[in-house]
């Protein structure tokens, strides 16, 4: 029987960020992921000299997770992405994205009629998130935010680009404006050498202050009692005052099935996938188109080397993706033809040049949609588990903050800090 103060479940970025903000704060922590990598969906694999993020991945400056890496004293070295240089894809014709006044006049996306109520909507976007009731979807609240279809297929675009969510039916609309204008008025930036930069600089920062990291260790069971006891698929049995399980919430239930918070976020989500191409490529062929955003397609291409160093001298690393519907069920080889099909439009020429790939028909990217019906943020569970003193959660579906990566480091943070705590209360 080992002791520690804090036992953390799930070596991804919230498990990371709960680990190094407990360790900070004194206690003596114990960090238990499954996976012989840490890093979640936050890993990086290296081929052929391309640093290949698990798809496209893109870091916001001053959100969450950027402050708990400059709280932990990380200093992540990226680049934000020049998207003004890219376009917009309607009916399979590249047109010049619209991001500058530039943009917005020499495109041909829109009619010139149209151009005055685009650049509004920008200008709205970018000052502030309109305001949108508890409860109502995307498709209402667009609907009801401008009447021009022009703006309205530029905000679905917009919404899918910045948090990976296609469901305008039942997604919640205020978490989702809020993400755009987040992404409009935020720097977001790529990664030099991938986010396994990001996850050895927090395993690193934990393991400073003393936290033990299991890597390769699945946690098997955890019984509450007196104290908390963990057990590990190496057989290793562990006694911790607190404990923070940072993993998706059916993986969460599985281990405590009579949580009822855990049991209701459980019944609750609607995991988010997409289909994903990655290419390292030896040259790009059209050096002029760095980004394009489907309009009438749920398509996305970027170049991330653009900004980021994940690439050899002269090559590029290209992410293209299409965003999936909740429940959808799409043939793989029908999703990596559309998906090649979108890069030989946007990058005519890039088969010969390909040197290393990856492709992930259906990539898990959030564990669970903010959907309006459950009030958006405001319907994940807390951080703190009613009922089951001295047990936490974290992840992307934990707590009434922000979306993606940002999510799962503010539960994260939030997590660590308050099982150090109740520990040292203990």
């Amino acid at each position: 029987m080992k002791d520690f103060d804090v036992v953390v479940v799930g070596g991804g970025i919230a498990g990371l960020c709960a680990a190094s903000f407990a360790s900070s704060a004194g206690a003596r922590v114990a960090l238990y992921e499954a996976s012989p990598d840490l890093g979640g969906r936050a890993r990086t694999r290296v081929k052929e000299g391309y640093y290949f993020n698990y798809g496209p991945h893109a870091l916001y400056r001053r959100g969450a997770l950027d402050s708990a890496l400059r709280d932990q004293g990380v200093v992540v070295r990226a680049k934000a992405p020049n998207l003004a240089a890219g376009y917009f894809v309607r009916d399979r014709i590249l047109h010049l994205a619209p991001f500058s006044a530039a943009g917005l006049e020499q495109t041909t996306l829109y009619p010139a009629t149209a151009k005055p109520d685009v650049a509004a909507a920008f200008a709205r976007l970018g000052k502030t998130a309109p305001e949108v009731g508890r409860g109502v979807s995307v498709r209402k609240a667009v609907q009801e935010f401008s009447p021009s279809p022009h703006v309205r297929e530029l905000i679905y675009a917009l919404m899918r680009v910045t948090s990976y969510v296609h469901d305008p039916e039942a997604a919640d609309a205020a978490t989702l404006f809020a993400q755009v204008h987040r992404a409009l008025s935020n720097n977001v930036v790529y990664v030099d050498g991938g986010w396994n930069e990001l996850v050895s600089a927090l395993a690193a920062r934990a393991e400073a202050g003393g936290c033990l990291i299991g890597a390769g260790q699945r946690v098997t069971a955890i019984r509450a009692g007196q104290t908390w006891s963990v057990e590990t698929s190496s057989e290793e049995s562990i006694s911790a005052p607190a404990v923070v399980i940072a993993l998706p919430p059916r993986d969460a239930l599985e281990l405590l099935p009579h949580a009822e918070a855990l049991q209701v976020a459980a019944d609750r989500s609607v995991p988010v996938y997409a289909a994903c191409l990655d290419l390292g490529l030896a040259q790009l062929p059209q050096l002029r188109h760095q980004f394009a955003l489907g309009i009438d397609e749920p398509l996305y291409f970027s170049v991330h080397s653009s900004a980021a160093r994940l690439a050899p001298e002269g090559g590029a690393l290209v992410h293209i993706m299409r965003y999936l519907e909740p429940a959808q069920q799409i043939d793989k080889a029908f999703l990596l033809a559309d998906l090649e099909g979108f890069a030989d439009l946007v990058q005519p020429g890039w088969r010969s040049q390909v040197r290393a790939r990856q492709f992930f028909w259906k990539m898990p990217v959030m564990c669970s949609a903010p959907l309006a019906r459950f009030g958006g943020l405001v319907g994940r569970p807390a951080v703190a588990v009613a009922g089951f003193p001295g047990l936490y959660i974290a992840g992307d579906w934990v707590g009434a903050h922000s979306l993606l990566s940002d999510a799962a480091a503010s539960s994260g943070r939030l997590a660590g800090e308050l099982a150090a705590a109740f520990a040292q209360e203990d």
